[in-house]
């Protein structure tokens, strides 16, 4: 075999092999912009998914709020709603508007059952009262995609335009109320007539047994574990969050040691065991008794404590309300810096009847009072509230809209006790 021929052959195979990487390196690369495309591409769609979920939250919530079962239009209300609130929300990087249709993106349901759900069209009026949940669902569809196409070029692989849909429900439900306080307020002593703005009053004890009578009384939410050191807790700490359901029987046996440092620190006064930084205070520490220069009507003092509190005026001293606290007083800067709502409390509604009897009774309802005054750590003072009395003024009921006590619109528990607002459930 001459050397010529050979040369030839070893060319040709060269050629042969550098075809062959050509080859080889168009396919690398047409997988490795597939794989970049991919990224880039499910990152865009996860961008429109998100935005449609906002868009369909959005129409749930809005639609959820007609739900009361008070009109047999509400299904028509919700609807309209959904959609008016959940075309705000554009897609594709807020370029593209949603496409929302009625009877088809608005459902409704009696239940939460993912199959219960229909339109509108078709059902009676009967029918509509019933209707508890809604579902918004909303769709993009022929969602362009910028590089993964190009996997297309590899058998078997058909990649188009892509669809993304999302949906919510939601429904009414109770909200979350202001924690509670460890003083159950006698059903006998509310009356449904009882104006918001009326003083309850109650009785204390000497300063080494603290117990309460009259109008109200100590009490604990799990009863008989705490004491008087659970409920010290509940005052310096946020209070009875957790509440019970109604029915749910409480109580607080035996006697009651002093709880005054820790009631006063809600007022921003300071003694003893408890210390600034163990006990938050409100906004505002302001007093209001039935002494001459505080508050002698004894009536809504809570009018003027919004004021107040807005101007973080701290606990007027002891001459002033009449008391005898004998606690260091933080001024409206701490209050400022330090304080929270601490002075609006949800309080159980029991029979003190029963109470007295069993040491526990049921809570019938919630009531929303608001705390008036710090209490006396001994005997003393310019009169006898702080001494001999103690007052609470009646909000109304907790779960009335209009109370001070209930959320500003978030979604409580099952044993809330709050007025209704639009909640997500799925």
């Amino acid at each position: 075999m001459s050397r010529g021929f050979l040369s030839r052959r070893m060319t040709l195979l060269r050629r042969k092999q550098q075809g062959t990487v050509a080859i080889l390196v168009g396919l690398s690369i047409t997988v490795l912009v597939g794989f970049a495309g991919l990224a880039l591409d499910l990152g865009k769609l996860y961008v429109v998914k998100t935005e449609l979920q906002n868009s369909a939250d959005a129409c749930a919530l809005a639609a959820s709020q007609a739900l009361t079962g008070a009109n047999t239009n509400q299904l028509a209300i919700g609807e309209a709603a959904g959609i008016t609130t959940g075309l705000r929300h554009k897609v594709l990087f807020q370029k593209d508007t949603v496409t929302m249709t009625p009877n088809s993106t608005v459902e409704f349901s009696a239940s939460n059952a993912a199959n219960s759900f229909v339109s509108k069209a078709g059902l009676s009026n009967s029918q509509a009262l019933t209707m508890r949940f809604v579902r918004c669902t909303v769709n993009k569809p022929n969602i362009d995609t910028w590089f993964i196409q190009v996997l297309n070029v590899l058998p078997g692989v058909a990649i188009g335009q892509q669809n993304v849909s999302a949906s919510a429900v939601a429904t009414l439900q109770a909200s979350q109320v202001t924690c509670g306080l460890p003083v159950a307020v006698c059903s006998g002593d509310l009356p449904a007539s009882t104006p918001v703005g009326t003083w309850l009053v109650g009785a204390l004890g000497s300063s080494n047994n603290q117990s309460l009578t009259g109008s109200f009384k100590w009490v604990d939410f799990s009863p008989p574990n705490g004491g008087a050191t659970e409920l010290g807790n509940i005052l310096t700490g946020d209070g009875a969050c957790d509440l019970p359901a109604v029915g749910t029987p409480v109580g607080q046996p035996g006697a009651i040691s002093s709880l005054a440092n820790e009631w006063n620190s809600r007022f921003g006064i300071y003694q003893g065991n408890v210390k600034p930084g163990d006990a938050a205070p409100d906004q505002s520490g302001y007093a209001y008794t039935d002494f001459a220069t505080s508050w002698p009507s004894k009536f809504n003092a809570f009018d003027d404590f919004i004021s107040k509190r807005s101007a973080n005026a701290a606990y007027q001293g002891d001459t002033a309300a009449g008391l005898n606290t004998k606690g260091t007083i933080k001024d409206s800067g701490y209050l400022l810096a330090n304080g929270h709502d601490r002075r609006l409390m949800t309080a159980p509604v029991v029979s003190c009847d029963a109470y007295a009897t069993s040491q526990t009774a049921p809570i019938i309802s919630w009531a929303c009072v608001f705390l008036l005054h710090p209490i006396n750590n001994s005997a003393g003072g310019s009169n006898a509230t702080g001494e001999t009395r103690m007052y609470l003024e009646y909000r109304g009921k907790a779960d009335d809209p209009s109370s001070p006590c209930a959320s500003n619109g978030l979604p409580g528990g099952p044993g809330s006790t709050g007025p209704l607002v639009a909640a997500l459930v799925r």
